[in-house]
C-alpha cells in the first residue's frame, strides 16, 4: 500500500493483469465468503431495500429520473431505486449476475465493467455503492461516467473512510485492507477533491444506515481471523447467531456523498 502525501489517499501498489476483472470477480466473489460474499443472492431483499433509501435520498436534489447503477451485480439495488420511481440501467462484469438481472428481475443489466460501457445516453443519476474501491484507475472511470452525466445530474457514492476512527484504530487489521479486490481507500474529502476536477460539487454526505447479515460479517470476519486478533474476538460472539439474521452495521467506517455535475 501507498499513501499519496499530496492528498492522503492510499491505494494498493498494483499493475492489474488483462484478466483482473473475471479473476478477481468470478463467481466465487459472489458465494465463497472470504472478502468477498458467502451467498450474494440470498441479501435480495436486504440490498433491495438499501437502494430503496437511496432512491428516496437522490430524491432530495433532484426528481426521480434516468440512473445508471454501477456495479449492479444481480440487481437488487438497481430493483430498489425502480421501487423509489428511478428507471435505468446497470453495468455488472460477473456473468452469472448480470444474467440473474435480465433473466430473474427483468433489469437492463449489461455485462461490462464501467471502462467498458459503451451508451450514447446522459443520466440523470450514476450510482455507484460500494465499488469505487474496486476501480483499477479511479480517475479514469470517473472520467468515463463524468461522459454519460448530464450536466445537473448526480453522483451518489457509498464507500469507506480510511480517515474513520475504525480504520486508524485498526491499523492494518482493518477490513478493507484487502487486495486484490480492494485497491483505493478514500476519504470523505478526498473523493470531493477528486469529483471537484471533474466539475462536480458536493450536496450532501453522512454515514448510511447499513445493515449486514451475520452471515456475510462472520464470513469476513473470518477470512482475517488468522492473523488478527480484533477479527477473533468480534467473530465469536456472531458464531451464535443465525446466518440470515441481519443486524446495523456497527462502525462509522462508511460514508455516501452525493454530488451534481455543474460543468
Amino acid at each position: 500500500m501507498r499513501d499519496c502525501i499530496g492528498c492522503g489517499h492510499a491505494f494498493a501498489e498494483f499493475r492489474a493483469p488483462e484478466d483482473h476483472v473475471p479473476r478477481t470477480y468470478g463467481d466465487g466473489y459472489f458465494e465463497a465468503g472470504g472478502s468477498g460474499y458467502p451467498g450474494y443472492l440470498e441479501e435480495a431483499e436486504l440490498l433491495r431495500q438499501s437502494g430503496r433509501r437511496y432512491g428516496a435520498l437522490l430524491s432530495r436534489w433532484a426528481r426521480p429520473g434516468r440512473l445508471l447503477d454501477v456495479g449492479s451485480a444481480a440487481g437488487f439495488i438497481l430493483q430498489g431505486f425502480g421501487d423509489a420511481g428511478w428507471s435505468g440501467v446497470g453495468v455488472e462484469p460477473n456473468p452469472r449476475m448480470s444474467a440473474y438481472a435480465r433473466e430473474q428481475l427483468g433489469l437492463a443489466v449489461e455485462t461490462s465493467t464501467a471502462d467498458d460501457f459503451r451508451s450514447e445516453e446522459q443520466f440523470d443519476a450514476v450510482t455507484m455503492i460500494q465499488v469505487v474501491a474496486h476501480f483499477v484507475d479511479p480517475r479514469r472511470t470517473f472520467e468515463t461516467l463524468a461522459q454519460r452525466t448530464r450536466v445537473g445530474g448526480l453522483w451518489l457514492v457509498e464507500t469507506w473512510n480510511r480517515a474513520s476512527w475504525t480504520a486508524r484504530a485498526l491499523g492494518r487489521h482493518w477490513h478493507e485492507y484487502s487486495p486484490p479486490s480492494v485497491l483505493h481507500w478514500f476519504t470523505l474529502d478526498g473523493l470531493t477533491r477528486l469529483a471537484g476536477e471533474l466539475g462536480f460539487v458536493r450536496l450532501g454526505a453522512g454515514r448510511p444506515g447499513k445493515r449486514l447479515s451475520v452471515g456475510h460479517a462472520r464470513s469476513l470476519l473470518e477470512s482475517r481471523a488468522a492473523s488478527s486478533l480484533p477479527a477473533r474476538v468480534a467473530v465469536a460472539p456472531l458464531r451464535l447467531l443465525p446466518a440470515r439474521l441481519t443486524l446495523p452495521y456497527p462502525s462509522e467506517d462508511l460514508f455516501w456523498i452525493v454530488l451534481r455535475r455543474t460543468q
